[in-house]
């Protein structure tokens, strides 16, 4: 049996089970969470007298809106419940992590931790209730928290309190940086001293489907997937800088589609299916001198597939599916070029072999610093992965343009 698909947009199909009203509790808590963490934030600051702190919540999250809402519209990606054209990024979740991160960075770990537990399962209720896809919540997430560390300082760093004494006379001194009259300092060139240890990075752009095979559970079946929607990518990695030569480094990048589509001679089928990568990397700095650069390394893949067939766009009968992890070291390279001081190219290769199969990625990007805080670059990716006794995907390519947003620390 042969199943070819292509999207076409569907309605989807009203569920009143017990499980379909509980998944609505679910996204309704979610509803209010969005709400709460940042007007949670704002109450706190004022109640606090902390107008300097409203006032940076207040730019933080306005900007965040905007970009969240601005890439929506350009974007028009279909929602995974086959209704609107406005899925990537979440704005549920971009609202909600704009408050949490806020609490966390003015206020510190005590009110950031609860806050960011409560943004999360914003982010996850989203998903559970098939308004989004995970890398609209990943988008989401990363564009508040970067808009929050461009605008919002920690406390301690606009208002300093310290005892004072002064012979017999015993108070406190209150200092004012700066940062409190300005309503923030993260977007100011940081010390010529800043030696940063970590690196936060944001990657975004459009994915294009190259070519795909569903594995063993449709061996029966020829599956073919004709993806015509729009596809979009959201990354994320965290860097920690050991040395002056050794980095270490986790990405997190889910890619996932769902597809309606007709079996020959029969009816309609859907389809829902992802590739998750989790990636995690070691590099040496070879120190080629001050235009070239130079690292090499090792990795491993952690991969998570799934694909499965539905009856009806409601996507909760499974006709047959599979599910698996996939592991592959890896070992990767970079050669990069300074331009200027603050441009540079740089092209990355990693290869990966389990015994079973392999993974190939090449990356090339132009980027340029700000300052030794905020960098900003884009590039094109390309991936390809195969894997003959794979259960779900035996093979998978695509390729995507990414725009990427750096802030060190």
């Amino acid at each position: 049996m042969k199943l070819k698909t292509s999207l076409i947009s569907a309605a989807i199909l009203s569920a009143f089970s017990t499980n379909a009203l509980a998944e609505d509790t679910y996204v309704q808590i979610g509803d209010y969470t969005q709400i709460l963490l940042p007007l949670g934030g704002l109450g706190v600051s004022l109640a606090k007298g902390d107008t300097a702190g409203s006032w940076q919540l207040t730019k933080s999250f306005a900007t965040t809106m905007i970009f969240t809402h601005g890439i929506k519209f350009a974007v028009d990606k279909r929602r995974p419940n086959f209704t609107t054209n406005n899925s990537f990024p979440s704005g549920h979740t971009a609202a909600a992590f704009s408050g949490a991160s806020f609490f966390q960075t003015r206020y510190g770990s005590a009110w950031g931790v609860p806050a960011y537990a409560l943004a999360a399962y914003t982010g996850w209720s989203r998903v559970h209730g098939d308004k989004h896809y995970w890398d609209d919540v990943i988008a989401g997430a990363s564009i508040a928290t970067l808009s929050n560390l461009f605008f919002v300082n920690p406390i301690d760093e606009d208002i300093k309190v310290s005892p004072m004494v002064d012979g017999d006379a015993k108070g406190l001194q209150i200092s004012l940086s700066n940062g409190f009259f300005e309503g923030g300092t993260r977007s100011k060139k940081p010390p010529t001293t800043f030696d940063p240890q970590f690196k936060f990075d944001f990657l975004l752009g459009p994915t294009r489907l190259k070519s795909n095979d569903i594995g063993s559970f449709a061996s029966e079946q020829n599956i073919e997937f004709g993806q015509e929607d729009t596809l979009t990518t959201a990354a994320a990695r965290w860097t920690w800088f050991a040395s002056d030569q050794h980095s270490f480094s986790y990405l997190t990048q889910p890619y996932e589609a769902r597809d309606q589509g007709k079996v020959e001679g029969g009816g309609d089928v859907y389809a829902q299916y992802q590739v998750w990568d989790n990636l995690v990397n070691w590099q040496y700095d070879l120190q080629l001198g001050k235009q070239w650069i130079g690292k090499a390394g090792l990795g491993l893949l952690i991969q998570y597939a799934q694909a499965s067939l539905y009856p009806d766009s409601s996507f909760s009968k499974e006709l047959e599916g599979d599910e698996e992890w996939l592991f592959y070291p890896l070992a990767n390279a970079t050669l990069g070029y300074h331009i200027t001081p603050k441009v540079n190219l740089a092209f990355t290769g990693e290869y990966g072999n389990n015994g079973d199969g392999e993974v190939l990625m090449t990356d090339l990007s132009i980027n340029y610093a700000f300052n030794k805080r905020w960098d900003i670059g884009g590039g094109y990716n390309y991936y390809k992965r195969d894997q003959d006794n794979a259960k779900t995907f035996r093979k998978i390519e695509f390729d995507s343009i990414y725009l990427r947003l750096g802030y060190a620390f």
